[in-house]
């Protein structure tokens, strides 16, 4: 074999630097994908939006945590609104029960103490 590769060194030389050629050839003239000044201005507009939807949903973050905040404050205020409403229900039924055990002139009196008639 090595005898055969010594006889025909020329040839050998010949077929690579041809299969060389051919590559290069293939490798120059092979168009290369261009953008166009049309795709490059809709790319453009495309992160300018998107930079824009960005700042937008930013604005909205702030502004639903603002709204968090005013619910929360409202939340606890309907608490503790509940919590009163509960307390003078008991109040009124303590009342309540103390006119069940009550004869007329002692309702009369408390009425009359109470709305000042």
């Amino acid at each position: 074999m090595k005898n055969l590769i010594l006889k025909n060194y020329k040839n050998v030389l010949y077929v690579v630097v041809g299969i060389g050629l051919v590559y290069l050839m293939v490798l120059i003239f092979t168009p290369k994908p261009e953008m166009s000044e049309l795709d490059k201005y809709k790319l453009d507009q495309l992160n300018k939006d998107i930079n824009e939807i960005k700042n937008n949903q930013i604005k909205l973050d702030s502004t639903i945590t603002r709204y968090e905040k005013e619910i929360s404050k409202i939340d606890s205020t309907i608490a503790t609104v509940r919590n009163q409403k509960t307390i003078i229900k008991e109040y009124y039924k303590e009342k309540g029960e103390q006119i069940n055990g009550m004869k007329p002139s002692q309702i009369d009196s408390l009425f009359h103490k109470r709305y000042n008639y």
